[in-house]
């Protein structure tokens, strides 16, 4: 329900923020990917192309890839052995590193490591004078930075651990954490 919630805050935040960077940097452009058309009583968005549901879709795939990648590759560079999965009973893909005790510090960078890099990564494609790639930067974003609720929730919970913790995952289901004495 936590991760529900932080997604309902990230999502509408993350659409105002990256929506108005792709209106002001497309502008009109945009009418080549939907147009809006409100009256009296409604707003209404019509995709102009069937390339969009193709972009949206194309989009979810690449950025759950790349996010879990990122994660995966961080986990490398701290020398961790990283295992990819999918938890369908979770509805969720990941990258972990099981059965190794990972640093509290390492955790907190793989956690936040996807949200900086690919937000960072798909941010100025928003700007290319593509009107359809700068709309699938601004779904890229929304996917990740949404996706990311999980990763930011472990990462407000590492915080409130006491420096030199250490963080194990036995499998999807169970992590365990290991707290020096205070």
């Amino acid at each position: 329900m936590v991760l529900l919630g932080l997604v309902m805050v990230l999502l509408p935040v993350a659409a105002v923020v990256f929506g108005w960077l792709l209106w002001y940097a497309q502008g009109t452009a945009l009418d080549a990917v939907f147009s809006v058309e409100e009256t009296a009583t409604s707003i209404t968005f019509t995709l102009t192309s069937g390339l969009v549901a193709v972009t949206f879709v194309v989009a979810i795939v690449a950025v759950t890839v790349l996010h879990e990648l990122v994660h995966g590759v961080v986990y490398h560079w701290f020398g961790y052995d990283v295992s990819y999965g999918v938890a369908p009973q979770l509805g969720a893909f990941y990258a972990a590193a099981f059965h190794q005790f990972q640093h509290r510090t390492h955790n907190i960078i793989v956690g936040i490591a996807p949200l900086v890099v690919l937000d960072a990564l798909f941010l100025p494609m928003l700007f290319v004078p593509i009107p359809l790639l700068a709309f699938a930067a601004f779904l890229a974003l929304l996917i990740n930075t949404a996706g990311a609720a999980g990763d930011l929730y472990l990462v407000a919970t590492l915080l409130r651990t006491p420096a030199g913790s250490l963080m194990y995952d036995s499998d999807i289901r169970h992590s365990y954490m290991f707290c020096p004495e205070a």
